[in-house]
């Protein structure tokens, strides 16, 4: 479950890619053109939103908890954070680990459900 940290957008190597679908859906929820949304947010190369402030997402908005401005309509690979293909290697799930607190909750929690099913299925033989 996401802790909103904001740390997943605001890393310094990170660089918020985006698809035409994702594009048209942020647009659209902002109520802006496709052609407009590009020119104010999408970097000259066109497949990445521009940063904001301190190499940030552009839509990250401070605050007690950081929120993102387009949540409902973000990026598929905003959307899939952490659960990348990057991140099956061990080592960098625990990278990504160190930003993203929701990421050692979620790992507690998968261990302690495993533990509970192993349990009630009589295979826990720890004593």
């Amino acid at each position: 479950r996401c802790q909103r940290s904001g740390n997943c957008c605001a890393r310094p190597e990170g660089v918020v890619r985006v698809s035409d679908t994702d594009v048209a859906r942020i647009a659209a929820h902002l109520g802006m053109s496709e052609p407009a949304f590009r020119s104010r947010y999408v970097a000259a190369a066109g497949d990445r939103l521009v940063d904001g402030l301190g190499q940030r997402c552009v839509f990250l908005e401070d605050g007690r908890h950081a929120s993102c401005r387009v949540y409902a309509a973000r990026p598929d690979r905003c959307r899939r954070w952490p659960f990348w293909d990057e991140h099956r290697d061990p080592a960098a799930l625990a990278a990504a680990a160190r930003l993203c607190p929701g990421i050692a909750l979620h790992a507690a929690r998968q261990t302690e459900l495993e533990r509970d099913e192993r349990r009630k299925s009589g295979s826990d033989h720890r004593g």
